[in-house]
């Protein structure tokens, strides 16, 4: 009888641990969710070519964001509507949408931008989509030349969805050999008819850089500009030469501060209109449809644009930075570390607001002024996380397919991660703690003051040209 029992407790054991696993790759991406194709990229069917003539007349054609696009879609102002024999009476989507939250099928598909990939022979879709429902795409993509292709498109759920109704994903298109796409439509049968097409963006660097910064989507009708010209300008002195944002809401001091560093060329700024319900603060939304904004498909959008652009991109949130405790900045600091690696993990630790200021040093009332909390705040709790715990990270994105929030989570071949040891670096996080009162252990830590100088000139010429700009946060 005993044993008996001990086999039904191990078989429960067993089926316990089966689940907990299966529920684990879930919510990571490992699966694509019931009755959707799992089949990987390699494995699609050829390509079906369909020709379409397209009246080439010259002019221009907008988007759906109201932007004017010229040169490529010159070719494709006007279509001229012929039938072809597989899909009689297809022609080109009515409207050509770039960087914009768009409905693909009812409310079930959202996709925002498109990038093609030559040295794959794919263009990667950024998408959501309502995770308990599911539906087969097939992609249409336009060329250049006047042809159009089409495959079936293949999911791939991207991680991190955290229970939500809506799951970030990539939708992959396959192309031909040295097809130049520049738009590509999604519907949901091989000859079904699609509202929108999303422009593509093609792989051919448009200009070089050597570190870009990619930051989550701001929101809450973010007000803090006093923070954005810190974290600005604290970035490029450590090495950033550009710096991604997406934005979901922001106030009208936040929005001048992003125009003017976008007039310098130092900020580029994707609207990130999301159709579904987000978080709100102060009044909580009980429909939160999606995992804070989307912040997956943000930053494997930044992964995707900025992939041939950039040397390396650095994911860090506003309230965070990559610190080299040795050296002046990134480039000096990747001087020493191994090659070749196609992530480097920082480990995290906070320094939080709500302990005691302590600082003392000459210019220290500027500092206060334009509350430049990275030099004001020197004490910093002792403990330092663990490994992808609260980490973010700096890629080589020729090297990563997706990345979660904290670590990448799919890696291209070769290169691997690599854990830079505290001593050499460290992620600053400044924030308020949700327990102010606890006895968490602390240390101080100045190494900020090796900034000091220069962050404090680079914050005075800014406000110098920002000075009817409210520092913020607005009610």
């Amino acid at each position: 009888m005993r044993s008996k029992l001990k086999r039904w407790i191990y078989f429960a054991i067993f089926v316990y641990i089966v689940c907990t696993i299966l529920i684990w790759h879930a919510d990571n991406g490992a699966y694509t969710g019931v009755g959707t194709e799992t089949y990987m990229p390699s494995l699609v069917p050829n390509i079906t070519a369909v020709i379409i003539s397209i009246n080439s007349s010259v002019g221009q054609m907008k988007t759906k964001a109201g932007k004017v696009i010229n040169s490529t879609f010159d070719k494709i102002s006007e279509i001229a509507g012929h039938v072809q024999s597989n899909c009689p009476g297809m022609t080109f989507p009515k409207n050509l949408v770039r960087d914009s939250w768009t409905s693909v099928w009812e409310d079930n598909i959202y996709v925002y931008s498109a990038f093609y990939e030559s040295t794959k022979n794919e263009i990667r879709v950024i998408a959501t989509r309502d995770r308990k429902k599911s539906s087969i795409l097939h992609c249409h993509v336009w060329t250049e030349n006047g042809t159009m292709s089409i495959s079936r498109a293949v999911l791939q759920d991207l991680p991190e969805h955290k229970g939500k109704r809506y799951i970030c994903s990539y939708y992959l298109c396959k192309t031909e050999v040295n097809m130049k796409p520049i738009a590509l439509s999604l519907a949901p049968t091989q000859c079904g008819t699609s509202k929108h097409a999303l422009f593509v963006q093609d792989d051919k660097p448009k200009r070089a850089a050597k570190f870009t910064v990619c930051v989550t989507p701001l929101n809450y009708k973010y007000s803090k500009a006093y923070e954005l010209v810190e974290m600005v300008e604290l970035n490029r002195i450590l090495g950033a030469d550009r710096i991604v944002f997406y934005n979901h809401t922001t106030n009208t001091n936040v929005e001048s501060v992003l125009e003017h560093y976008k007039k310098l060329g130092i900020v580029d700024v994707h609207q990130w209109n999301l159709p579904m319900g987000v978080d709100t603060w102060p009044r909580r939304n009980p429909n939160v449809e999606v995992h804070y904004f989307a912040q997956i498909s943000a930053l494997n959008d930044c992964l995707n644009r900025e992939r041939y652009k950039s040397d390396f991109l650095v994911y860090q949130d506003l309230d965070e930075f990559i610190i080299p405790r040795k050296v002046k900045n990134w480039t000096e600091l990747f001087s020493k570390l191994p090659g070749g690696k196609s992530s480097y993990m920082f480990r995290n630790t906070f320094f939080r607001k709500d302990f005691k200021e302590d600082a003392n040093f000459t210019l220290q009332s500027i500092a206060t002024k334009y509350k430049l909390v990275t030099l004001l705040k020197q004490v910093r709790e002792a403990k330092i996380f663990t490994r992808k715990h609260r980490s973010k990270y700096i890629i080589n994105p020729r090297k990563i397919e997706i990345l979660g929030i904290h670590s990448a989570t799919r890696f291209r071949i070769g290169g691997g991660e690599y854990f830079v040891d505290p001593s050499e670096a460290l992620l600053h996080h400044y924030r308020d703690w949700e327990n102010p009162t606890d006895k968490a252990a602390r240390e101080k830590d100045t190494r900020m003051m090796a900034f000091k100088d220069v962050l404090l000139q680079k914050v005075l010429i800014a406000w110098s040209s920002l000075k009817d700009i409210p520092l913020g946060p607005l009610s």
